[in-house]
């Protein structure tokens, strides 16, 4: 697979109407430090620590240092952008934000896991039995594949669509190739699909044969509105394309787990942030309120899918031209750290969650476009506990 990054001009952009705020830059140490944990690379080397200071605030940095920025495929020298707005036609600037980068918000619990793995409901220590019970509540992942992962890039547009290049989605791209090649999948890169090619290549891939599949994946990259995505030429209802799967129309995939990852926007409101206080958590003591399943069971037809929306019904979602979005970056960081560590499914998507609202934070002098966040959505009708259990190929 080619090498489609370059080097650009760390300019952030969000994934919505052209009517939308556009353009602007990330700042300064965060940045850098953030690039060391997204670094797409072979091993888990750690990237030396630059040595630069945090700036006093969002956005004051006045440092141009040369910064390198490694991928999968090769490592070159990017300038780290002044922040102005000398080359942006619109006043939106975006910045890594708070005192923890991505590699501590991933690695929050480090010092533990070092000498001791996680066990979670269903993952064993070493030496230890699972239970029956235990394999009851998880997909089986077991299968001779792990399963087809299907990226749709979507980066031009036809000129009707009235959509903007989207710079900085093939880092995205190939940064979700690296990670769900990790995670044993086979994955089939798609770039610039109309709507109708997006239902081809998605009916063709629910028409194949997934009885030796632990499950599927699909990840769209592309402009959008509620609900809806662009092909190059228009919109598709996100679920028309997610139809072709469910259990009326993909038999072996039924019972299977069916991921969806959606980056794009879901509408055009911006999302304010707010003080946090300190809070304490609450749970309920009824625990046996289960009931046995029947002996002859039966699944609604839309059972066993996972969506992951990179924001909010509603809402912007933001990409950095030159570093990617910040939801897609955000879930490979937290994928390379945790994805076969024996941490749920569920657990790894609120990682990114956390990570996505603590982390990124955009910065204008337009103020109603100042201070402004991001939080990713995530829709689950999974039925059972998903791990993606290491495979011995």
């Amino acid at each position: 697979m080619a090498d489609r990054n370059a080097a650009g001009e760390g300019e952030d952009v969000t994934d919505a109407l052209p009517s939308g705020p556009e353009v602007a830059d990330i700042t300064g140490a965060q940045v850098r430090r953030t690039l060391e944990k997204l670094s797409v690379e072979e091993t888990r080397e750690k990237t030396p620590a630059t040595g630069l200071t945090e700036p006093s605030s969002v956005g004051t940095t006045t440092s141009r240092s040369t910064i390198s920025v490694h991928s999968q495929f090769s490592t070159g020298k990017v300038q780290e952008p002044p922040n102005s707005l000398e080359t942006a036609p619109v006043s939106t600037m975006a910045s890594v934000h708070g005192q923890e980068n991505l590699q501590s918000q991933t690695s929050l619990q480090s010092s533990k896991e070092g000498k001791q793995q996680m066990t979670t409901k269903g993952q064993t220590e070493p030496g230890s039995s699972t239970t029956h019970q235990d394999l009851y509540h998880m997909y089986n992942m077991n299968h001779p594949r792990r399963g087809l992962a299907i990226v749709i890039n979507n980066k031009d547009f036809d000129k009707k669509t009235k959509q903007k290049v989207r710079t900085g989605t093939d880092i995205d791209a190939d940064s979700l190739f690296k990670q769900l090649t990790n995670l044993d999948f086979d994955v089939q890169m798609n770039d610039n699909l109309s709507c109708e090619d997006m239902k081809s290549v998605l009916r063709e891939a629910a028409s194949a044969d997934h009885s030796n599949a632990d499950c599927v994946l699909v990840a769209i990259l592309s402009h959008g509105e509620e609900k809806k995505v662009y092909g190059t030429d228009g919109m598709v209802d996100i679920a028309d394309l997610a139809e072709y799967f469910n259990g009326v129309n993909c038999k072996s995939l039924i019972g299977k787990p069916k991921i969806f990852i959606i980056q794009a926007c879901q509408g055009s409101k911006m999302m304010d942030g707010v003080d946090m206080p300190d809070a304490v958590g609450f749970y309920s003591a009824d625990q046996d309120l289960l009931s046995m399943p029947p002996q002859t069971q039966t699944l609604p037809s839309e059972a066993d899918f996972l969506y992951f929306y990179s924001s909010t019904p509603g809402y912007f979602a933001w990409r950095n031209q030159a570093k990617g979005s910040w939801s897609i970056q955000s879930l490979c960081a937290v994928l390379k750290e945790h994805g076969k560590s024996g941490m749920e499914i569920m657990q790894i998507l609120t990682r990114v969650n956390r990570t996505v609202a603590t982390q990124f934070e955009s910065h204008t002098k337009d103020k109603k476009m100042d201070r402004k966040k991001q939080m990713p959505c995530i829709m689950s009708m999974l039925t059972k506990e998903l791990y993606f259990t290491p495979k011995n190929l």
